[in-house]
């Protein structure tokens, strides 16, 4: 349904953070366009006059000066933080003067309440005599907000608190004040950090994505109000200090002045929208900076639970009846985990993969899973290689080894050769080959992307491919970052297909000499897996496998693949695979 805000000048607007900054700036263009009626609400308290001191004073080392005077006249010690605070709170309330001032002379009504926007009683009773005098609120605009800037290892409740309760509970406490469904308009200020992150904001990403969520839910709970979340950049005022100012800088991005960003919104509640609840305004899209590299090797220990009911594609992943974690999601849950402690940095490669004990969901899932990080080398053309063991520990306190490997992570992925061996020839014979549907794969929906098979041979096999995208809550605990365990495990099922046709025996993998990724393999999209046999015994096969394009551009290259077959996976297999029929 096509909505947008339905404002003239019988409008009546409910602002939080409306006296003063960005907010406020929006408020008087809205006015200027609309000359409606506004409810502004901040947290200063406003005073109708000025201390004798302060009138028509306005350089700030003069004020600051007078401002020293009156303390001592009181007989306070006028210390720094005093001055400051009795600045600030005189700039704050010329700000909230010349706002409600601004808005009259467009010929808006304005009302000011100085009250806690979290306490929705007080809120209640301080807005109700409000709307007596102007007439129903028929539109909100949430604009308040704090911020409490720390790493998040420094950070406590109480910062957390200050953020969140602002944004959340502020915007439960506004949407108490009304029926939502006689609204016309809820705008959101959230912001751009909510998209991209920011270090040292994890809470305020945080509250401004529930922001996001929320504006989704309205939209569709009240389809005739407009609903936006506006995830704003940097603006040129408001909290954006002289000193990040110059982190924007660096980084390309222009802040959004003032009055252009006012006239984004009026313009956004112009326009119809066909349900849009979110929109991001900002000049240049966030790039990770590289971690600033400590020379010194560091050990990390990384802990996570696991469990069934939080990973739906498993129940596509079942080996005689019980789900079993795929070996590509170990590697990507390894993968992801360095690139976290690398921001910029990208996964590579991984070498020497041993598949030590699988990880089952059963009675033998561990309570929680240890992924021990140990850096071996650091170079200046940004390559960091981990030595890597994830294990658990049982009730017994007996440890238990899953997987082990060796992890690149680059700052630059090098550019990939084309694979020139690529045999795209149709055998007639192949089409008859239907591994999801013979046994020899026991894959689900999640990793069942193995289209064709094209041509097979004692030495090779050709097989085209394409996975449909796996819904996001089906991912789980996994979801796709930058290497795609998916369609990765295609790679598997195209080896254990030639071992089923060649030897008749099911087969699964064991340990792989060197992964390496130039580009993320994607869903819906058609690719080419070519295996090249190496080497193989009664138990064990040994294969080179690309995974590529149509133009041979390689996406993943697996050198050494080992699997293990015999007849015993054969009736796990068959298991699985009687089970699958039935269903």
């Amino acid at each position: 349904m096509n909505t947008n805000a339905k404002i003239d000048s019988s409008s009546v607007i409910l602002v939080s953070g409306g006296g003063r900054g960005v907010t406020a700036q929006c408020v008087i263009q809205l006015a200027k366009q609309y000359q409606c009626k506004f409810i502004l609400l901040g947290r200063s308290k406003l005073v109708k006059t000025e201390p004798e001191w302060a009138k028509d004073c306005f350089d700030e080392a003069e004020l600051k000066k007078r401002i020293m005077q009156d303390l001592i006249a009181q007989n306070e010690k006028p210390t720094p933080l005093k001055v400051k605070q009795v600045f600030n709170h005189l700039l704050a309330q010329r700000e909230i003067a010349k706002t409600i001032s601004t808005i009259q002379q467009t010929g808006g009504q304005v009302e000011y309440l100085s009250v806690n926007i979290t306490n929705s009683s007080a809120l209640q009773a301080e807005v109700a005599p409000v709307v007596q005098r102007l007439g129903r609120i028929t539109g909100i605009i949430h604009g308040a907000g704090n911020l409490a800037d720390k790493l998040i290892e420094n950070k406590t409740e109480e910062d957390f608190d200050i953020v969140y309760t602002t944004k959340i509970e502020g915007l439960e406490s506004l949407l108490s004040c009304v029926d939502p469904s006689q609204l016309d308009c809820i705008i959101l200020f959230s912001s751009f950090v909510a998209f991209y992150g920011n270090p040292g904001q994890s809470d305020y990403a945080l509250a401004n994505e529930i922001l996001n969520k929320t504006a989704y839910l309205l939209q569709r709970k009240y389809p005739y109000c407009r609903v936006v979340s506006i995830g704003w950049g940097p603006w040129d005022g408001g909290m954006v200090t002289p000193q990040l100012k110059k982190v924007f800088a660096q980084q390309d991005i222009e802040l959004i002045p003032l009055e252009v960003g006012a006239q984004i919104l009026v313009d956004e509640l112009k326009s119809a929208h066909n349900g849009i609840a979110q929109t991001l305004v900002m000049s240049n899209p966030i790039v990770a900076q590289p971690k600033q590299l400590n020379s010194e090797l560091q050990s990390f220990r990384v802990s996570r639970q696991l469990k069934l009911t939080a990973n739906p594609f498993v129940y596509d992943h079942v080996i005689g009846g019980n789900p079993v974690l795929p070996a590509m999601c170990s590697i990507a849950w390894i993968a992801n985990t360095c690139e976290q402690l690398y921001p910029g940095y990208k996964f590579f490669s991984c070498s020497n993969y041993k598949v030590l004990k699988g990880i089952i969901f059963d009675n033998t899932l561990a309570r929680e899973y240890f992924l021990d990080l140990k850096e071996i080398s650091k170079t200046d053309t940004g390559e960091i290689d981990f030595e890597v063991l994830l294990w658990s520990e049982s009730a017994k306190a007996i440890p238990h080894y899953h997987y082990s490997t060796k992890i690149k992570v680059v700052q630059h992925i090098p550019s990939s050769d084309t694979y020139e061996s690529f045999n795209h020839s149709q055998d007639p014979e192949t089409l008859r080959l239907l591994p999801y549907e013979n046994g020899a794969l026991f894959h689900g929906l999640s990793f069942k992307g193995l289209k064709r098979i094209l041509n097979i041979t004692p030495e090779k096999l050709t097989a085209q491919c394409c996975l449909d995208k796996v819904e996001i809550k089906k991912q789980g605990q996994f979801p796709l970052q930058t290497f795609n365990p998916y369609t990765g495990d295609i790679l598997f099922q195209c080896l254990v297909v030639w071992v089923r046709h060649f030897d008749n025996l099911a087969s699964l993998p064991l340990q792989v000499q060197r992964l390496e990724q130039f580009k993320a393999i994607p869903f819906d999209e058609e690719f080419y897996v070519s295996v090249e046999v190496i080497s193989r015994s009664e138990t064990n096969i040994f294969a080179n496998i690309t995974a590529h394009d149509a133009q041979g551009q390689i996406y993943v290259h697996i050198s050494q693949m080992q699997v293990t077959a015999s007849a015993r996976l054969n009736l796990l297999f068959l298991q699985n695979y009687c089970l699958a029929r039935e269903n």
